[in-house]
This record gives structure tokens, C-alpha cells and sequence, in this order.
């Protein structure tokens, strides 16, 4: 047997367009080469969920399993006004770092909060209504979590809805005026190499509000869960890389609970929202908007004491290289000492995409995702995140290294 036939390969397609007979024929033919490479699983995320029968045939006749890729929590294809469920900010400061060109692609990024989405019957009939529209082999869980530092310094520690504040018994109410007292003071000069202590100093006084908001984004995915085990779905999900995850109220360990396998979004080289460039770019820039007095290079040092990461020494060079891969085998040995339950896969997810400004890694970059996940003991990844963006030439780099390991 091959290491191509022992490798598990996944990716995922997002369409934002009609479904023509032309486009279903390129989708064909994408999916017999990725076929021929490996690709046994298709997350699949359609704006018109019309679409996703015809998209589950195409997968079908392939001999790809079909997941239902479903965001949760921001751009959920709801036929119902959900304004009114989005979070609420707790402070009226700061700017989203979220690209235009990312939002004209279709996603938006306005976050719900997952205690007003939980009581709300309607978003899991919703959901059970988009399982109904396929024959799926699963479902794929994204968005499953608060606004990140992408989305700016307003949104990061939401969220203060009557909701939130009625379910956390004041712990939020508490974060609320933490936070207005915080920024009460802004520019205040504090020494460099105090910082790292004085932000795991803030995060520890807050510990009781971090916990809040996991164990809700947890009961939220346990209620979906719940819906999928009923037709004997496999479960999966996208989470944020472990140095940021709680930051997003995302807990691995919790959220194993409630799923088969976790794709950790592990991306070195994405300007877009869980890009580990656009969300650390995003914290330094919100450090310099507490602290006018560090510079570039300063920010990201704090963020290199707090992560464990390997930063750039500037905010452009950050912004154009993102950072290397050896950020990556960092982030795989945080997931691996964390407890997940000894039955949940990894299928850590990597950039395969051409997608410019938001990401294009070549196929020297893909080989390299592969090597180290294929050392690390993983029989599985994910190419990530549109099969329709990845180049040929990317694909072949993925068979050329299996072929030749």
C-alpha cells in the first residue's frame, strides 16, 4: 500500500456564485485529479444552499464523501433577519482589520452570540433543514466562536448582550468595566519588558469571563452535535490555532467532546481572519492602541514572550511573508499536549490556496506543510480552503511528496 492510499486527504470548497453547468464541469475535473491524489473528504459551503444537492451528486459520482460545511456563528445562511442576534460590544473602540477583498468574496465575518443563537429554535431548525438538502457522510462545524482580534479591539471580549449578562451572573457585567476602565487611560507608558507579565496578570483577573465564553461556544456545538448524532453523521470541526484559541472562546478540550476530528486552522502565510499574520498583526496593533510608546518590532516581542511564536521584526513584513514554518510544528506540539480524549482525529489544515491578497503559497510551501505534518505522525491534513483556488501546480507538489516519501 502506498502512502497516498494511507494518508488521508480532506479539502473544502466554498461557492458564492450560480452552480452552471460550466462551473460543475471544472468542478468534475478538479475533483478527478484530487481523486487521483488522495482526496477521500469535500467540506462543502454554499451561499445558495440550493446548490448543495447538485454539489453532494458531483462529490458522490467522484467517490468523494460529501461533508456539510456549516458556519455557526457568523454568515449562517440564514432566511430570517439575525441582526438582532449579533454580539454586543462592550467597548465602542477599534477598527476591524478584516480585508475588502475577503468580504467581496462572500464572507462578512458579523459574529452571533452563541447564547442568543442557542435560544433561538429556529437556527438549529435551520441547520436541520440544510442537512435535509443532501446526502451527506457528515457535517463540518466552522465559525464556532466570538469575534477574533481580526474583527478589532471593540469586538475581541464579547459579548455583554442581556443574554450573556444574565447567564454569567456578573462576570461579564465585571469584564464590561474592565475593559471601559482599561481604555480610560490610553498611551499610558508602561516598560516594554513589563508588559508580557502585566497582560497574563489582565488575563488571569478575567479567567472567570474566558471560561464563560467556551463553555457557551461548547453548549452551543453540544446542541448541534446532538442533531447530526441522530443521523449518524460524522462530526468535525474548524478551530483556531491553540495559542489563540481561547482568545476566541474556542477550548479543544471541551470541544472534543462533541466531535469525531478537528481540522486546527494552522496558517502561516494568511492576511484573512485565522490567519496566524492577520490575527497577530491585528494583537500588535491593538497593543500599540493601548501603548503608543512601543514600537513595531516591541508589539510583537510582547506577543512572541505570550505565544511561544517566532515573529517577524516588522508589522509589513509580517503582512507580506507571514511567518515561517516552523510556526507550525510550535502550534501541532501545543495541540498535541493538550487533552483532547484519545478517539478524536487531527487533520491539521494548511494553505494550498492562490487567492491574493488574503494568501498564495506555492508549491514549495505545500510540500514543506506536508513534510512536517507527515513527521509528526499524522496519517491526515487538510488542504485548506477552496479546492476551486488551488493551483495545479500545488496539487502536484502534494503528489510528487507522497509519491516519493
Amino acid at each position: 500500500m502506498s502512502l497516498a492510499e494511507r494518508v488521508k486527504i480532506l479539502s473544502q470548497l466554498f461557492l458564492n456564485e450560480e452552480l452552471t453547468p460550466d462551473l460543475a464541469d471544472r468542478l468534475k475535473r478538479k475533483l478527478e485529479k484530487m481523486k487521483r491524489l488522495g482526496l477521500e473528504a469535500l467540506m462543502i459551503w454554499s451561499k445558495d444552499t440550493d446548490n448543495l444537492g447538485r454539489l453532494a451528486s458531483i462529490c458522490a459520482r467522484e467517490g468523494v464523501s460529501q461533508y456539510l460545511w456549516y458556519p455557526m456563528l457568523a454568515d449562517t445562511p440564514a432566511r430570517f433577519e439575525a441582526k438582532d442576534f449579533q454580539v454586543v460590544a462592550a467597548v465602542e473602540s477599534g477598527r476591524s482589520q478584516i480585508l475588502e477583498a475577503q468580504k467581496a468574496g462572500g464572507e462578512e465575518f458579523a459574529f452571533l452570540c452563541p447564547n442568543r443563537v442557542g435560544g433561538e429554535e429556529r437556527f438549529l431548525e435551520l441547520f436541520e433543514e440544510t442537512l435535509d438538502l443532501a446526502d451527506f457522510a457528515g457535517v463540518f462545524f466552522d465559525r464556532i466562536r466570538f469575534p477574533s482580534p481580526a474583527n478589532g479591539l471593540k469586538e475581541i471580549l464579547t459579548c455583554v448582550c442581556d443574554d450573556c449578562l444574565e447567564r454569567s451572573g456578573g462576570v461579564i457585567e465585571s469584564l464590561r468595566g474592565d475593559l471601559q476602565r482599561l481604555l480610560k487611560e490610553p498611551g499610558k507608558a508602561v516598560g516594554v519588558e513589563a508588559m508580557p507579565g502585566i497582560l497574563r496578570e489582565l488575563f488571569a483577573s478575567i479567567e472567570e469571563a474566558i471560561v464563560f465564553r467556551t463553555t457557551s461556544v461548547s453548549a452551543l456545538l453540544a446542541d448541534y452535535a446532538r442533531a447530526a448524532r441522530k443521523r449518524n453523521l460524522d462530526i468535525g470541526i474548524d478551530l483556531f490555532p491553540p495559542s489563540l484559541a481561547r482568545l476566541v472562546g474556542q477550548d479543544y478540550t471541551e470541544l472534543s467532546r462533541h466531535v469525531d476530528w478537528i481540522k486546527p486552522m494552522i496558517y502561516c502565510k494568511t492576511m484573512g481572519p485565522a490567519g496566524l499574520p492577520m490575527e497577530l498583526l491585528s494583537l500588535a496593533k491593538i497593543l500599540r492602541e493601548l501603548n503608543g510608546n512601543i514600537s513595531e518590532r516591541d508589539s510583537l516581542w510582547v506577543l512572541e514572550q505570550l505565544t511561544g511564536l517566532d515573529l517577524p521584526e516588522s508589522f509589513g513584513e509580517l503582512a507580506s511573508k507571514g511567518l515561517t514554518l516552523d510556526n507550525y510544528d510550535r502550534e501541532l506540539e501545543k495541540l498535541e499536549s493538550l487533552d483532547r480524549g484519545g478517539a478524536v482525529r487531527i487533520y491539521p489544515g494548511f494553505e494550498a490556496v492562490a487567492f491574493p491578497p488574503v494568501c498564495s503559497v506555492d508549491p514549495a510551501i505545500v510540500g514543506e506543510y506536508v513534510r512536517r505534518t507527515l513527521n509528526r505522525g499524522y496519517r491526515g491534513f487538510t488542504l485548506s480552503w477552496d479546492i476551486r483556488q488551488i493551483p495545479p501546480a500545488n496539487l502536484e507538489a502534494v503528489g510528487d511528496f507522497l509519491a516519493g516519501w
